[in-house]
């Protein structure tokens, strides 16, 4: 019972960071999985991934009916990120879990800062400036939040936002909307990557993480809404510095 309801909350709180920011669903999901559910840190990467995608879903028709989605950036952008997922997943095995969660909270603090001294107007909306959008750019983007997503078991959004606001130049609202998508693509490109490489992902954990993620999700999106690009952005660093902070001072003791 007691691995039931930590699975429902920790899908939960993911949901809500994930439905609120468009991110920070797999950062909060792996170390739930992993300190509040109890599972493996080998099986919480996986399992993470499959479940955050699909919790990512409800977020996504939310958006999809407030006009977020840009599905011609989204596509560009998810096509080599789900090749980067198949390499990311195979080098990660190569890898202790406390340094790859020491290295994954270091990267989180470098995107924790830049999205904190990116000021709103320096974002240049690309859906209302066609002819400033660089694909070219995007598709490396993608290649490089794959092979991330993949090797740290995430669904990418915590890179996939800064990356649509900072690198492909979109607003806050967009960026959550067309991040939500590549999610959704991202966590089915996982199940497969898994699947193909034998590993395990526990299925009845993963649904009722998806029960309190999509429940989370909901409340988050809804609340997002009321929240302006500004509050969006320092919320989706403060999560993500926070748990930096956390991971390290668990880990590190591991690693020295």
């Amino acid at each position: 019972m007691g691995s039931i309801i930590s699975s429902i909350i920790s899908g939960f709180i993911s949901g809500l960071s994930l439905g609120l920011t468009g991110s920070g669903g797999s950062i909060l999901a792996v170390p739930l999985l992993v300190y509040f559910v109890g599972l493996d840190p080998h099986l919480a990467v996986g399992t993470s991934l499959v479940a955050v995608g699909i919790t990512a879903i409800i977020g996504l028709l939310l958006h999809l009916r407030q006009g977020n989605v840009l599905f011609k950036i989204g596509f560009v952008m998810a096509i080599p990120s789900i090749l980067g997922i198949y390499i990311g997943s195979y080098l990660n095995k190569a890898v202790e879990g406390p340094i790859l969660l020491v290295l994954f909270a270091f990267l989180m603090i470098a995107m924790g800062i830049k999205m904190m001294e990116e000021g709103e107007n320096k974002v240049v909306s690309l859906h209302t400036d066609k002819e400033k959008t660089d694909f070219s750019r995007i598709l490396v983007l993608g290649f490089v939040v794959g092979i991330a997503s993949g090797f740290f078991g995430v669904g990418g959004g915590f890179l996939i936002v800064p990356a649509l606001t900072i690198g492909a130049g979109l607003k806050m609202h967009k960026a959550v909307g067309t991040s939500l998508f590549i999610i959704v693509l991202n966590g089915f490109a996982g199940l497969i990557s898994y699947e193909l490489q034998g590993r395990p992902i526990d299925i009845p954990i993963t649904l009722l993480f998806v029960i309190g993620g999509f429940v989370g999700n909901f409340i988050g999106t809804r609340v997002a809404k009321s929240l302006s690009c500004k509050e969006l952005k320092r919320v989706f660093a403060l999560i993500i510095v926070i748990v930096a902070f956390y991971l390290i001072a668990i880990n590190l003791p591991k690693v020295i």
